[in-house]
This record gives C-alpha cells, sequence and structure tokens, in this order.
C-alpha cells in the first residue's frame, strides 16, 4: 500500500513523524480525509482530533487549532498542542472538566468564561480521544 510521511509539529515538539497509510484532520468545514498522492491543500486545522492510519492501527491525537500543507508525498501539520491518547491522564481532564463546569455555573463574565470554555471543550474532546484510543470506536460521550 502506498504511504507518505506525516509531520506534526507544535512550538514545544515534534509530536509525530512516520510514513502513514492515511489521515483524517478537523477543519472549520468539517473533517477530511488525505490518502496517499492527495492533491495539493493548505488548509486551517481546527481544535479537535486526528486519527492516523498506519500498518492497520489507528493513532488518535488531540489538537489544538492550526495549519495543513499536504504535498505529493508529505503531510506538515503545525499547530497550538498535539497530545497523543496514551498521554492524556483521564483523571487531571475529569478534574480539569469539573472546574470548568463550575466556574461556567458561577455565570463569570469576559476573560475567566472563554477560558473555562476553553477548557470544559478541551476536556471533552481529550476524553474522546482517550475512549477512541480504548475501544477503537466513537464512544457516546458524557462525562459526569
Amino acid at each position: 500500500m502506498d504511504s507518505f510521511l506525516l509531520e506534526i509539529i507544535t512550538p514545544e515538539r515534534t509530536a509525530y513523524t512516520d510514513s502513514v497509510d492515511a489521515l483524517r484532520v478537523p477543519t472549520p468545514d468539517g473533517t477530511i480525509g488525505i490518502l496517499p498522492k492527495h492533491v495539493g491543500l493548505f488548509t486551517v486545522l481546527s481544535e479537535g482530533e486526528i486519527k492516523i492510519a498506519v500498518s492497520g492501527k489507528e493513532l488518535y491525537l488531540a489538537i489544538g487549532g492550526g495549519f495543513m500543507e499536504v504535498e505529493k508525498d508529505k503531510v506538515s501539520i503545525l499547530v497550538s498542542r498535539a497530545v497523543h491518547a496514551d498521554e492524556l491522564n483521564e483523571a487531571a481532564i475529569r478534574n480539569a472538566h469539573a472546574r470548568a463546569r463550575d466556574i461556567i455555573v458561577r455565570k463569570v463574565k469576559g476573560e475567566e468564561l472563554a477560558a473555562a470554555q476553553a477548557v470544559l471543550r478541551r476536556s471533552i474532546l481529550e476524553m474522546r480521544v482517550i475512549r477512541r484510543h480504548r475501544t477503537g470506536h466513537t464512544p457516546t460521550l458524557s462525562i459526569n
């Protein structure tokens, strides 16, 4: 099977670099898939989940927003953050989720509200990535 080089880079590190068979990424207009020999493309990426298919396995990463460039044999992804499913700490995510919900319930405003909403979105995304990693399929989301 054909493959292509994938590089996922954050300001802190190279989160992933290897040959892959396929890729699924979140964009503001929805999720798009990339296969070998994909037409050239430059796009904005949304905060969300990346799915990587390599050697019959699926890998998942939670990402912050950024950009993706697709070339003939290479895909470069530059994002604000990228975390592998096995790097996520479920207990810490649940605690962050609960703290963010408590802040929002207090009806705060301005920057404090925006920060709490961002933590809430990120915690939901990260729990989805953890569950997909464990089960290999899309879970029903409920964080209590």
